[in-house]
């Protein structure tokens, strides 16, 4: 109906209502525009508002598998501190704990520090981040990703670094399942039976004197000082910014 109207007046010569005619359509044109982009623009809110309460949930999830860790990792360094101590020449000691012997049989595993936050993953998997417009969490998202990548390449090469005391010195940790006059069932060998069908056996005097047991126990508690610092703590702080820039968005897209 708008081009045959301005047909007709271009035909008549009318250029009042050329002028109307085409002012018409180019408010029509423009509305489209502005009714599409406030559609797009809404969408956009709907999936960042989506995004921004999975990564909430995320963190707190992570919050707590990684309080969970801490607890476990404090535990494992206070029986480091007590083994070093207990093999020093000036010790008095005649053996260690059971959990002390057993704490050297895994003193070599520390790489497992949880950062993990499935909505980033999915985020980083799609490479789409145009929903999240807020500048402060972008970044520290990036941040956070880089970081996380970076702080996995170090835990490798620190891991790599350890060794495994209960293979390399079997003549010094020795360990045996003990097989119950019923048998073992598969019941019996999940991990949380473990402790009770296996048995150690730490010999703290011939450990004092063996020169290279020394040194690796040294080396793997040196590496684990080194994960605290360049991995575990490091990616506490990542998260802390990343939970701040976070909460800055939540409460300003609150107002």
């Amino acid at each position: 109906m708008i081009l045959q109207n301005l047909s007709n007046a271009l035909r008549q010569q009318n250029w009042l209502a050329v002028v109307l005619e085409l002012v018409i359509v180019i408010a029509g044109i423009v509305m489209g525009f502005q009714i599409n982009a406030w559609a797009v623009d809404q969408q956009l809110r709907v999936e960042e508002r989506a995004f921004v309460d999975r990564l909430q949930a995320d963190l707190d999830t992570l919050r707590l598998e990684r309080a969970n860790i801490a607890r476990m990792a404090e535990r494992n360094r206070t029986l480091n501190a007590g083994v070093l101590e207990k093999l020093s020449p000036e010790s008095s000691a005649t053996g260690f704990d059971p959990d002390e012997c057993a704490f050297m049989i895994v003193s070599n595993l520390i790489n497992y520090d949880p950062a993990d936050l499935p909505a980033l993953e999915e985020l980083s998997s799609s490479g789409d981040r145009q929903f999240i417009r807020d500048p402060e969490l972008n970044a520290a998202i990036s941040t956070f990703v880089q970081g996380r990548q970076a702080r996995s390449e170090i835990a490798r090469e620190l891991s790599s670094k350890t060794v495994d005391l209960s293979l390399r010195h079997s003549d010094l940790i020795r360990q045996r399942i003990f097989i119950p006059q019923n048998g073992l069932s598969p019941e019996n060998l999940r991990a949380a039976r473990l402790s009770e069908i296996r048995q150690i056996e730490c010999d703290l005097a011939a450990m004092r004197t063996d020169g290279e047991f020394l040194n690796n126990i040294a080396n793997n508690t040196v590496m684990l000082a080194l994960y605290v610092e360049a991995v575990t703590e490091r990616t506490d702080h990542s998260l802390t910014a990343l939970t701040n820039a976070l909460a800055a968005f939540q409460a300003g897209s609150s107002d």
